[in-house]
């Protein structure tokens, strides 16, 4: 009988724990958050799930996107407060493809944070990086990447 009920509260516990991490919105880019505040109530859902768990890739995902989505408002002047969100936008986005490594939506917001901050080489390095990951394994393997020469 302990077995059983032991059981029943494992099985609770982790429908909890899934239902926990499935119900999180998805960040609104419809609104402008022209305010710190604003948007510090638009990220409560992700940081509270990041806190209970750190390893959701989907809090972190949306919390990275968050980030990415508010700091190009920055610059056009939007979101003065978010200037110096893109450090934050990529530790997030990388702290979900370490959890998920298959969350093709984190390599493609973290390949624009780092196109965004003018690192190139860590943007292909991503997409690299993603195509390794997230393709199907029974296509053909990529190609080695050839170094570019001068004087072509």
């Amino acid at each position: 009988m302990r077995v059983v009920a032991g059981l029943t509260a494992i099985v609770l516990l982790s429908a909890a724990v899934v239902a926990a991490q499935a119900v999180l919105p998805a960040f609104s880019t419809a609104r402008l958050y022209t305010t710190d505040a604003d948007f510090n109530r638009a990220i409560q859902p992700y940081q509270q799930a990041v806190t209970a768990n750190a390893k959701n890739a989907r809090a972190q995902y949306w919390l990275g996107f968050a980030y990415l989505h508010v700091y190009v408002l920055s610059l056009g002047g939007g979101a003065r407060y978010a200037t110096g969100f893109l450090p934050k936008a990529i530790d997030a986005l990388s702290k979900a493809i370490e959890a998920d490594p298959n969350m093709l939506e984190a390599y493609l917001s973290l390949h624009d944070a780092y196109a965004l901050a003018g690192d190139v080489e860590k943007a292909n390095k991503i997409t690299m990086q993603m195509l390794d990951n997230t393709r199907p394994k029974w296509l053909a393997p990529l190609p080695a990447p050839q170094p570019s020469g001068s004087g072509r």
